[in-house]
């Protein structure tokens, strides 16, 4: 009598394995689908609307802020804390339109220098004239 022999299995996954590699890949793309709409939705808009947004809401938290060292000609304001306009021009430039997003981020910079450093205010602050002044005329016109 001959003895019987195995046949080898053919898949090497029983079918609740498969089940389960099958859920793991769902909940893989759904996660991965998340993050990515999550990262896309997230991002600011880079437009005049979302900009004047910002700018309106920016200009009324600065005017309860006081001091009158470091002037602003674009928020028509004087600080005492030259880190909170650079906070400001932080904001602005994540939603500013491209036009005026390298003038923006040049004042952001301006004001954290100042406010990193207040001996360096006056040459700071002649560097970003022509930045201060795009950006004020700018903002004037487009945020009525």
């Amino acid at each position: 009598m001959k003895a019987k022999q195995k046949t080898p299995n053919k898949t090497k996954y029983s079918a609740l394995d498969r089940r389960i590699i099958a859920l793991v890949m769902v909940v893989g793309i759904v996660i991965a689908t998340s993050v990515s709409a999550f990262i896309i939705l997230g991002q600011p808009e880079r437009s005049v609307a979302s900009y004047c947004k910002v700018y309106k809401e920016e200009k009324a938290r600065l005017a309860k802020l006081p001091g009158d060292t470091y002037p602003s000609g674009v928020f028509q304001d004087k600080l005492s804390d030259a880190g909170a306009f650079a906070d400001a021009f932080s904001k602005l430039e994540k939603v500013a339109p491209d036009e005026i997003r390298p003038d923006v981020k040049n004042l952001q910079g301006i004001y954290k220098k100042m406010a990193d450093d207040p001996s360096q205010a006056i040459t700071a602050s002649l560097s970003g004239a022509g930045a201060e002044e795009s950006v004020k005329k700018w903002t004037a016109e487009h945020c009525k």
